[in-house]
């Protein structure tokens, strides 16, 4: 179902808005790694209802809560932490059968901050209670973000992605699973913290395969990730406190979500809004410095996360073109 950009701002708004409420208030409660595995829940269980029905959501959540809670009591063991991602990548890849992987790969991207830099939302706790608190507010997040969001919204979805071919999904989900899940070993292995997260984030976007099997868009999909933290180096001159970068990143996230829901925008430019958004929600728990500090770090982690999904996403294509046209039977679904 279509709806105006003018009627569609106010909804956004709402559908920002409310969910981030909890966070500023865990902000002002001093609880930084609360208010950040809040935003990240509410923001996958938003994006998976837009992009595929409640059902699907509900399991999606679930998936994000039990992934967090294992990603806090794995600690950073590199084979722990390939296993992790390395399921969720291949989940990402494999929903692309149904055209489903915009509904799935947020979860993904979530999970890789929780596996990259464990959340401490307590010294006083135990390692398995802090990981049964991290998975507790994962999941009544993500609960919240899709229930304001399907409440709100209604039978309004993003514009379906086409569903892919079983044989190029399959292949997707192991190519996935293995660079995801390698790289995953890396970061935990050389302990680059969020910044290996955000390593694992661009490859997850670049390497995309229900939005588009094409080098060109591939293109245009990391120039957004690489322009978007331009705009949060930007901010950084005027955002300074961390309910600001709550607030700011929900608008910006907040357009993103307006540009996803235009069929007429290409995918960069919902990428150029989300990046920053993800950016300020992150940096508001205030662990890893001041926003431009944080942005310039995790630059470099982006262009090369880009690279290596363009390569990957380059050598595939000869497979992708050899195999045009042979017969696969795949029921189509609406994402």
């Amino acid at each position: 179902m279509a709806m105006s950009l003018k009627k569609s701002i106010p909804l956004i708004l709402m559908v920002m808005a409310v969910p981030a409420i909890p966070a500023v208030l865990f902000v002002l409660l001093g609880w930084g790694e609360a208010s950040g595995i809040w935003m990240l829940g509410t923001v996958t269980g938003a994006l998976a209802v837009l992009s595929s029905t409640v059902r699907l959501s509900v399991y999606t959540v679930i998936l994000l809560a039990i992934a967090s809670t294992l990603a806090v009591l794995n600690q950073g063991n590199p084979w722990g932490s390939m296993l992790i991602m390395g399921v969720c990548a291949g989940i990402s890849g494999i929903a692309s059968i149904r055209g489903l992987v915009s509904a799935v790969n947020f979860f993904a991207i979530s999970v890789a901050f929780f596996v990259a830099q464990p959340p401490v939302v307590s010294t006083s706790l135990s390692t398995v209670q802090d990981a049964l608190v991290v998975g507790f507010i994962a999941l009544c997040a993500g609960f919240w973000g899709l229930t304001i969001t399907n409440k709100v919204f209604h039978k309004i979805h993003f514009p379906p992605a086409a569903p892919l071919e079983a044989r190029h999904a399959r292949l997707m989900a192991i190519i996935l699973a293995l660079l995801v899940g390698g790289t995953a070993w890396v970061v935990a292995d050389r302990n680059l913290g969020h910044g290996g997260a955000w390593l694992m984030m661009t490859i997850l976007i670049v390497v995309q395969p229900g939005i588009s099997s094409t080098f060109k868009r591939s293109v245009q999909r990391a120039i957004g990730t690489v322009a978007g933290f331009g705009i949060a180096i930007v901010l950084s001159a005027f955002v300074s406190t961390p309910i600001a970068e709550i607030l700011v990143g929900v608008v910006l996230l907040g357009v993103s979500l307006l540009v996803k829901m235009d069929s007429r925008r290409a995918y960069w430019q919902y990428v150029v809004f989300l990046t920053p958004g993800v950016v300020l929600v992150v940096a508001s728990s205030g662990d890893e410095g001041s926003l431009l500090q944080l942005a310039i770090s995790r630059l470099g982690f982006t262009i090369i996360g880009s690279f290596i999904g363009l390569i990957t996403v380059a050598l595939l294509l000869p497979y992708y073109r050899n195999s045009v046209g042979k017969p696969d039977s795949v029921p189509a679904s609406r994402a």
